[in-house]
């Protein structure tokens, strides 16, 4: 293995035997002028995964160290082995079945990550590929400022594949974190709430959405999927001493009114006119917030 690592690239992976190789190639042509090492989680596929990711860490031993598990782990459980083992001051955040398209992206976030010591976090675009949809579109399509308040980030999500954050910021995720579904939203509200995020407004990545992704399986406004972001947000309240409970509050009535209008559609706001008020401050709000960066 090679020197101690700046950044550690930690890359999830179950059942992308066909989309793992581009992943760990877009990570391989990455030029830095610091040691990095790649930390693979795969989470006991029943494809040909394993034995691609494994070939890949035979051939770039210096680089690629592979963490296989015996039984499927989930989401969260294979983050949490990932981000043990990694040895990084920085962690670079990659999904099995998204890449990198950009070869200075880790040098480029470095680069601010060392320039801004009090950003936890730094994200950038990407473009979003459709499987079976020609052609992409970008995931963020307005201006967003260089730094992000704590409110600015939470209303809306980034790609994954372009997120890098601090390992000890990472390191103090409350345990609880292993009982959701996805990461992503703790992720960011956590590494917002303890410093400032940044943003790098170039494109970088791609982010695939396919019929076997986590959203796609479970969806953003499944109610399960509202139930346990709900269950997230009061967490996270509690856990931060109470300090967003505004915020979170008006987080959790936009989940639910989600899933109300996935539900009963038009109608719901008929019969609950104070829930379309509602609805129509928020969404003048994003407008304005939007219109401002």
């Amino acid at each position: 293995m090679s020197a101690q690592p700046l950044v550690s690239v930690r890359v999830a992976t179950y059942n992308q035997e066909k989309y793992v190789g581009q992943c760990l190639e877009g990570v391989l042509m990455q030029r830095t002028d610091f040691a990095f090492e790649v930390v693979v989680g795969e989470d006991c596929s029943t494809d040909r995964t394993r034995e691609i990711v494994l070939a890949y860490a035979e051939k770039h031993p210096d680089k690629i160290r592979v963490l296989p598990s015996e039984k499927n782990l989930g989401s969260q459980g294979n983050s949490f082995r990932i981000q043990q083992a990694c040895r990084g001051k920085y962690h670079a955040m990659l999904e099995g079945d998204d890449y990198w398209i950009d070869p200075l992206k880790l040098q480029k976030q470095v680069d601010f990550m060392e320039a801004h010591p009090d950003v936890t976090m730094c994200f950038h675009n990407a473009f979003v590929l459709h499987e079976g949809v020609f052609g992409a579109r970008l995931f963020f399509t307005s201006n967003m400022p260089e730094i992000l308040t704590f409110e600015e980030v939470c209303w809306f999500n980034t790609p994954t594949a372009s997120n890098m954050a601090r390992s000890d910021v990472l390191a103090s995720l409350p345990s609880w974190r292993l009982n959701i579904l996805s990461g992503d939203v703790l992720f960011r509200l956590w590494c917002a709430h303890h410093g400032k995020v940044g943003y790098l407004n170039e494109i970088m990545a791609v982010h695939r959405r396919h019929p076997g992704g986590l959203t796609e399986r479970v969806g953003w406004t499944s109610e399960k999927w509202v139930s346990q972001a709900v269950w997230l947000y009061q967490q996270f309240d509690q856990e931060t001493g109470y300090v967003h409970t505004d915020l979170m509050q008006r987080l959790i009535e936009k989940r639910r009114n989600n899933l109300r209008f996935r539900q009963w559609g038009w109608f719901h706001f008929l019969i609950h006119p104070g829930k379309f008020v509602s609805w129509l401050k928020e969404f003048v709000l994003a407008v304005v917030r939007r219109a401002c960066t």
